[in-house]
């Protein structure tokens, strides 16, 4: 009997070869099922990283027409001034300048201070198009619908970014 106590003691202290051969697949199908999903992984990166560009290039283009509107305002000269006539069919609009010009469907280059224009600077994949419309808003006449479109060749393309400017003084 003290033999027998003995021998299941001894069986219990280690793993059998059919336990340590499960414990490694499982393991390895998790170690391989990562690697799986890596490529797909980088891929969505490349995109979200364009499409959050574009975001903050599309608002740019928003505070740039609105500083134009700001502008008119500290000039005294009508608040639309340089704004809705030129740009129903898209205009573009660079920090360098100093009011909007007919959209020539140029990419924006990359400057060596990271800043986006049209001068100088490499050419980046994007594009932008400002659309400045006259609109009624609720009854109030003469509001700016202003969208600002951003273009580049992938996923996620376009990129939309829109807003209503009033004369609010």
């Amino acid at each position: 009997m003290l033999e027998k106590l003995k021998f299941n003691k001894i069986k219990e202290k280690g793993f059998t070869l059919i336990e340590a051969f499960v414990a490694i697949s499982v393991l390895t199908i998790g170690v391989v099922g990562s690697f799986g999903v890596l490529p797909t992984m980088i891929k969505n990166q490349a995109i979200n990283t364009d499409a959050f560009l574009a975001s903050q290039i599309a608002n740019e283009g928003l505070e740039l027409v609105r500083n134009l509107r700001d502008k008119n305002w500290l000039l005294e000269q009508d608040w639309k001034t340089g704004l809705a006539v030129i740009c129903s069919s898209g205009c573009e609009i660079d920090y360098n300048d100093a009011s909007l010009t007919a959209s020539q469907n140029r990419f924006l280059k990359l400057d060596s201070n990271n800043f986006y224009n049209y001068e100088s600077g490499q050419n980046s994949k994007f594009k932008r198009k400002v659309i400045i419309q006259e609109i009624t808003v609720q009854g109030v006449a003469g509001v700016l619908n202003v969208k600002v479109e951003v273009f580049w060749n992938g996923k996620g393309s376009p990129f939309a970014a829109e807003g209503n400017f009033y004369d609010w003084r």
